[in-house]
């Protein structure tokens, strides 16, 4: 990885894990929102649990949570992109975040490489199947009381989130430990799908 491309990736993703909590906010305005296709609000209900979801525990924060910063990026292109009628006013009320989006996708392509982001964003079927809480994917979009408590518990993970200015100030030097992760759990899911 040249010197730029490591400079931009690690302000891009100190940028993006630190604002981690808020964008999560702005995924859940999308699982609630009425005027955004069904599906779609069901890949952002279904992006919010897996980044709310314990992992990789013995993992540092900074390098476990590198994975939802670009799912949750991905998960927002799709809200644009497929969100129907109701897509352009959901990116108009955000545009903050989208202004930035595709070169944030840009940077970490650059610095993972196009197979790692492929191989997030091939993610969606196995994350809509996930189960938190005992509810289901579609339950958090098609049932009111359980979307707000979605919409709780991701106000619950940005309280919680162990990752700030301060405490990430002097961590993320090297882009290494992050793209090493997340090329281990690539090749852990490759070696899954063929067993």
């Amino acid at each position: 990885m040249d010197k730029e491309v490591e400079r931009r990736f690690l302000e891009t993703l100190s940028r993006t894990l630190v604002s981690l909590p808020f964008d999560v906010k702005v995924l859940l305005e999308g699982v609630s929102d009425p005027d955004l296709e069904h599906d779609v609000r069901e890949l952002a209900a279904a992006t919010v649990v897996h980044i709310i979801s314990p992992k990789d525990g013995n993992v540092e924060p900074y390098v476990r949570h590198a994975e939802d910063v670009i799912l949750l990026r991905l998960a927002l292109r799709k809200l644009a992109a497929d969100g129907g009628e109701g897509a352009p006013a959901f990116r108009d009320r955000f545009s903050e975040i989208y202004g930035r989006l595709d070169e944030e996708l840009e940077v970490f392509e650059q610095a993972f490489g196009a197979p790692i982001v492929q191989w997030l964003e091939a993610k969606w079927p196995s994350l809509r199947r996930a189960v938190y809480a005992r509810k289901k994917i579609p339950m958090f979009v098609d049932d009111e009381e359980v979307g707000t408590f979605l919409y709780d518990e991701g106000l619950r993970f940005g309280t919680e989130y162990p990752i700030s200015e301060k405490t990430l100030a002097g961590r993320l030097k090297q882009p290494q430990p992050v793209v090493d992760h997340l090329h281990r759990k690539w090749e852990q899911d490759k070696r899954k799908i063929t067993q």
